[in-house]
């Protein structure tokens, strides 16, 4: 397990990590790697967001150990039958800390699931929290008083696709940027390197090899953070 923090009194985040191996006839037919948080020296608000979490990697578990193992079993079935060779499902669930700072806590996370046909399945969203309350930030509040800031972000949002397809750097969707405003997270963002992170969903504006386009929006330095 992985510590983070500085000092007795801060705040701190302990990742825990499980791994698990499903059989079927003695054959591994699903595998999978579960990381999560536990916050620290944050009272009760942390136990608070702990739970949060733990209950999330449950979640994650329990659909890993039913629905998904069943339809290992199924694949591996039919394989068998056509004597073929079946390959073993993964799963994964973990993230990391992004930021620690001024009261606010933020964390990614990034789930994963390759099944059969070898061609991954991504997730990518994030949290940022208010330790000393236990809840988490919404958007509008890296935007005090502006009416408008929506529209700022999905313009930088497009403005900045359109660069990185340009240098090469990504392959959108024609039209990607209709489906900005209507696809962006209003709470599943983070922060990292004084930045606001978004990530959008596989296949929702870009082919599924591009997995989920992350798009970053500098918080100006004149803008007030929450309070802690």
């Amino acid at each position: 397990m992985k510590e983070r923090g500085a000092g007795r009194t801060e705040p701190q985040v302990l990742w825990h990590e499980e791994k698990g191996s499903l059989t079927l006839e003695g054959e591994p037919v699903l595998e999978y790697t579960l990381s999560w948080p536990e916050v620290q020296n944050a009272g009760l608000s942390g136990r608070w967001i702990s739970r949060y979490y733990d209950r999330l990697a449950r979640s994650w578990k329990q659909r890993w150990q039913r629905e998904v193992y069943l339809a290992a079993c199924l694949s591996f079935a039919q394989k068998r039958e056509r004597s073929r060779p079946f390959q073993c499902w993964t799963g994964r669930l973990g993230g990391e800390v992004t930021a620690l700072e001024g009261g606010l806590l933020s964390i990614r996370l990034e789930g994963e699931e390759i099944r059969g046909d070898g061609k991954p399945c991504r997730v990518t969203w994030g949290d940022v929290w208010k330790v000393r309350e236990g809840r988490p930030e919404p958007l509008k509040r890296f935007f005090p008083g502006e009416r408008r800031w929506k529209g700022r972000l999905t313009t930088a949002i497009r403005e900045q696709g359109e660069a990185r397809q340009t240098g090469g750097d990504c392959f959108l969707d024609q039209g990607w940027e209709k489906y900005i405003g209507k696809l962006l997270p209003s709470r599943d963002f983070w922060l990292q390197d004084g930045e606001l992170a978004f990530a959008f969903p596989q296949c929702a504006i870009a082919p599924a090899a591009e997995g989920t386009p992350v798009f970053r929006f500098p918080l100006a330095e004149r803008e007030e953070r929450p309070e802690a």
